[in-house]
């Protein structure tokens, strides 16, 4: 049922989520010979060296191209499964480019195929249960909003290079921003301040975003946080009634070792803490269950609508021009 393009860390997430769902992968592509061997063993499918050849061979037992291939590489594996009609999930960032995202967007509209794009933490189980007291009022008028995430730099040469990558704004950052876009909708306005790296890469971002119902919100993210640091990740909305914290401690970095804690708890005046105990299931695998019943049920993906994409990309492309101007970027 599905075909993975990319052999690195992300795809072998994907690939086991797959696995434990029960779902086949018929192949996966992948230019290094290594990763290609790896895989074949660990989840007993074809593999082949071109993500077209691959689609050539394959394209009649497959409904589903998963893209986990560097994002300098998206745009033109997205055009390539759909000129074989599949339906596609491809990592974040969807691209660097929003040329780019304007030009999938169309090419989708008369289209009977779907593309979601692997947002994450839109089915994270604490980030989800902050959505939904967010819709229920809990929290009453939000004074102030604030998103960290500290990681360090990948090992892996493309990453280097903010012309392929876009840098941990893009890599990092938007899934923080990605959240807060999908939390409160439409942004006004935008200023960011920060450093780069010694590869001209905006990693170590400060931002602030004021949403157009009023909301603001802060977010600070570092990629490439000194050695040996955890992987962090936290979350704090703050209102006249409630006040919700999530926290997120990993080992060296996310998926690293076990070494992970998880905290939740909500806040509230007068009452006592509740500190929620969530049995949760694996986001990654929760995020590909849902595109699969999508497409058995031929159901458009709307928890990752591709409009709401396209604001997250202008949003980080505004923080980006902020960064470089040191200026407050408005978003007509």
């Amino acid at each position: 049922m599905v075909a993975i393009i990319g052999g690195g860390f992300i795809s072998n997430i994907h690939a086991q989520c797959y696995k434990n769902l029960g779902v086949k992968i018929e192949a996966m592509a992948d230019i290094n010979e290594n990763a290609r061997k790896d895989f074949a063993i660990k989840y007993d499918c074809k593999t082949y060296q071109s993500a077209e050849e691959m689609l050539k061979e394959v394209s009649d037992n497959i409904e589903i191209v998963d893209i986990c291939a560097p994002t300098y590489l998206h745009e033109e594996l997205i055009l390539l499964a759909l000129r074989y009609n599949k339906h596609i999930i491809c990592e974040k960032p969807l691209s660097i480019n929003l040329n780019f995202v304007d030009n999938i967007i169309s090419k989708l509209k008369d289209s009977n195929k779907f593309l979601m794009v692997a947002q994450v933490l839109r089915f994270w189980t604490e980030y989800v249960r902050i959505k939904e007291w967010f819709e229920e009022g809990i929290f009453g008028n939000i004074k102030l909003v604030s998103a960290m995430r500290l990681a360090q730099h990948p090992k892996s040469e493309w990453f280097y290079n903010p012309k392929k990558s876009g840098g941990g704004i893009f890599e990092l950052h938007i899934h923080d921003i990605d959240f807060l876009c999908y939390l409160f909708g439409n942004v006004k306005e935008v200023y960011a301040n920060g450093y780069k790296d010694e590869n001209e890469s905006w990693d170590f971002i400060n931002s602030s975003i004021k949403f157009e119902n009023g909301i603001s919100a802060i977010a600070q993210g570092v990629f490439g946080i000194t050695d040996n640091y955890p992987f962090t990740a936290n979350i704090k909305v703050i209102g006249d009634k409630a006040t919700a914290e999530y926290s997120l401690s990993a080992g060296v970095n996310l998926g690293s070792d076990s070494k992970q804690s998880n905290t939740l708890i909500l806040y509230r005046k007068r009452k006592e803490p509740i500190i929620e105990n969530i049995k949760t299931r694996d986001a990654y695998e929760l995020e590909l269950e849902y595109f699969i019943d999508c497409v058995k049920n031929n159901k458009k993906p709307e928890i990752v609508d591709l409009n709401s994409i396209r604001k997250t990309i202008e949003t980080i492309t505004c923080l980006v021009k902020s960064l470089e101007s040191g200026e407050i970027i408005r978003i007509k």
